[in-house]
This record gives C-alpha cells, sequence and structure tokens, in this order.
C-alpha cells in the first residue's frame, strides 16, 4: 500500500511539472543553451566613424556590423542605466522595427488559410472594432500603410500612458475613435505610414488565433528564430538590470538626461518588441540565410515586395519603398524605429550579407546616420576592413 502510494505521489509530480509554463524571457534557451554568440569586437575605422557621432549628436547605445557572417564590429556605448553601461547583451526597445514581426504573423496565418489579405478587415477583427468606414480597407492595406485609416494622435483625455507605453483601455479607446472617422484618402491609393494599421493588425491575430499578441509572436516567431532574450513590452512590464533605460541629450545641462518629453504612444503590434544585437541578428538570418523555416519562400517574398513609395530615404539617400512592415531601397532592407527615450536603425544587403544593427537609448542623436554612415564605408572600402 505504501508502495502504491509512492508511485502515485511520483506520477502526480511528473504530471506537474510537465505541465508547467516554461519561460524564455532570459538568456538561456529551452534547451539550456546560451543565447548570445556575441563577442566585443572593435574595428578602428567604424570605431572613428561613431566616436565622431558621439561628439556629434551625443550618439550612446550599441552597434554591430557584420559582412560575410564574420562579425566586424559590436560594441556598446555610454550608460544604459545609472552607473550600468550599455554592452552587446543589453536590452534595447527597438520600436517600429517590431512592425516587421507583426507582418510575419500575419503571413504566417495567411499560409495556414486564415486570413486573407485582399480581404476586409472587419472580416478578421473582433466584431466590437468592425467598422462600417472600413469595408474596402484589407490587410494588405495595413501593412503597406495604404489603408487611409488616420493615426493616433500624441495626446488624448482617455489616454494612459507611462514613459511612452500604452497602458489600461488606451488600445481600446484609439481602436473606437478611428472607427468613428472618415479615411484620409481612398484605401490603396497613396503610402501615410500609420501605426493604428499595425494595432490594428495585433487585435487581427489576437482574434484570429486566441493568443494574445505578445504570446503568439512568441511562440510562433521568436523562439523558432532562438531569440531567446527577446519579447515584447506588456502593461505588465518591469525593466531588469540588463535592460537600457530611454534617455535624451539637455544642451543646458550637458548630459544625457531621462527622456520625459510627450510623444506617440506605443501599443504592442507596432513598436513593442525588446531586443538584442545577438538576436536581432538571428531575426535578419530569415532574409539572407534561413535556417528555421518560419515562413515559406513565397510569404517572404510577397513581405519583400515593393508595394509603394516609402517616406524616408535609403542608404544611398534615394528614395525607397514599403513591402510588408518592412522598407526597401536598391538591394537593401532596413527600418527605422521612435519611441519615448528609444531610436534604432537597421540596414542588411541579403546579396552582398551585410548588416548593420544600431540601437541607441538617446532620442537626440539619429541612429540613422550612424547606419548609413556605416553603410557607405563599407561600400568605399569594397568591404576590406
Amino acid at each position: 500500500m505504501i508502495k502504491s502510494q509512492a508511485i502515485n505521489i511520483i506520477i502526480f509530480m511528473l504530471i506537474l511539472f510537465s505541465c508547467k509554463e516554461i519561460k524564455y524571457e532570459t538568456d538561456i534557451g529551452p534547451k539550456g543553451e546560451k543565447s548570445s554568440f556575441l563577442k566585443e569586437t572593435t574595428n578602428p575605422v567604424i570605431e572613428s566613424f561613431i566616436n565622431k557621432m558621439i561628439s556629434e549628436e551625443h550618439f550612446k547605445g550599441v552597434v554591430l556590423v557584420a559582412n560575410n557572417d564574420k562579425i566586424i564590429h559590436a560594441k556598446g556605448y555610454g550608460l544604459a542605466q545609472d552607473s550600468i553601461r550599455n554592452t552587446i547583451d543589453t536590452k534595447f526597445h527597438v520600436a517600429s522595427i517590431t512592425k516587421q514581426f507583426t507582418a510575419t504573423a500575419i503571413m504566417q496565418l495567411t499560409e495556414k488559410n486564415k486570413l486573407n489579405l485582399q480581404e476586409s478587415i472587419n472580416a478578421f477583427l473582433p466584431e466590437h472594432y468592425r467598422s462600417d468606414k472600413w469595408k474596402s480597407v484589407t490587410i494588405h492595406h495595413l501593412l503597406t500603410h495604404t489603408s487611409g485609416i488616420e493615426d493616433y494622435a500624441v495626446t488624448r483625455d482617455y489616454y494612459q500612458v507611462e514613459k511612452g507605453f500604452c497602458l489600461g483601455n488606451t488600445v481600446d479607446g484609439m481602436i473606437k475613435e478611428a472607427m468613428t472617422k472618415e479615411l484620409n484618402f481612398p484605401s490603396g491609393s497613396k503610402f501615410t505610414y500609420s501605426n493604428i494599421g499595425f494595432t490594428l493588425l495585433g487585435q487581427i491575430i489576437e482574434n484570429t488565433t486566441g493568443k494574445p499578441f505578445s504570446i503568439y509572436l512568441k511562440e510562433n516567431v521568436l523562439l523558432p528564430q532562438e531569440m531567446y532574450s527577446s519579447f515584447i513590452h506588456t502593461t505588465d512590464y518591469s525593466i531588469s538590470s540588463n535592460e537600457a533605460v530611454g534617455y535624451r541629450w539637455s544642451d543646458e545641462l550637458g548630459k544625457h538626461i531621462l527622456d520625459d518629453v510627450v510623444s506617440l504612444p506605443v501599443t504592442q503590434a507596432d513598436g513593442n518588441l525588446v531586443t538584442t544585437l545577438n538576436d536581432f541578428y538571428k531575426w535578419t538570418d530569415i532574409y539572407v540565410k534561413p535556417k528555421n523555416k518560419i515562413l515559406k519562400d513565397a510569404s517572404l517574398k510577397k513581405m519583400l515586395t515593393p508595394f509603394s513609395k516609402d517616406d524616408e530615404l535609403g542608404p544611398d539617400d534615394l528614395s525607397q519603398m514599403y513591402g510588408y512592415g518592412i522598407s526597401l531601397n536598391e538591394g537593401t532592407i532596413c527600418h527605422s524605429g521612435y519611441i519615448v527615450g528609444f531610436r534604432s536603425h537597421f540596414i542588411v544587403n541579403p546579396i552582398n550579407d551585410i548588416r548593420i544593427f544600431v540601437f541607441s537609448n538617446n532620442v537626440s542623436n539619429n541612429p540613422r546616420n550612424v547606419s548609413t554612415g556605416i553603410y557607405k564605408i563599407m561600400n568605399n572600402t569594397n568591404n576590406d576592413l
């Protein structure tokens, strides 16, 4: 009898632990492997240019430069938090760089025939977020910033925002306000960058999968790419010691201070990704040399199709186009990000396997100046660094 009870206890404990949720928001993968393969590496030419940006724009953050799968430069600059320096392992909010991850999740659901890119978004949004004014708006329009839906404003009475991030019922209020407004232009007729379009894509993902956006993205996009240090900032977020906090430069004080300037709020699907240089390098493998097929070739090709003219200039200072959550220009893939305390920009040239990532926790500098400057150095030196 005692032996039988002991066996039952063992079985119960095995079931209990087998059902326990595994959390991956650490630098260790599900099988115990370390997430980071990077080591700090300094290239003197690139270092000299970055020091120039520090002098001229008070740059602080992290930079990675790679060519042909070789890390040429990887280094942190300035403080991540009080007395804690930025390192190659520091976690950064990367703002609108998040949009390509949301687009990837949409394409996954399209592959499973759960979504139709050319059908009205009213067919896929929760019922309480369907608007008669959106009958002509498709998922394709949201992905390409051609929906005509007016973006959310900087301030509203109903906003609950902490350091730029939406809290409480703010997202609900944003969507319901947008539902009442006429389209700014006929859907598909022009490009106007719209964060709320990706907020709505997040709602479509949740309504289709029955899972919170952050969970779906973690399970189906981040973990398959072995991005174990990355996650979506949610309302229960609390900063850890290995993350950067947001600053701006004060000319008056002559130093970086915490950024407290009011700016556009951020929702999960349009700009709440927290990641590292190492994890983002793994992510960009999908553009350069896909290892884990999280998307079919046809889906990735669709994402990287130039559908509309972008508002920004590309690395060569020429006009660029926009695909699904990504900017495209003369053989390069890039995107910028800008929220309270943080700015970011990356460039990937899949043909030459050039990758440049710049994540900054100082909004007073423009990381695009850093990334494009390095890109020109790479091209001018024939990549011989």
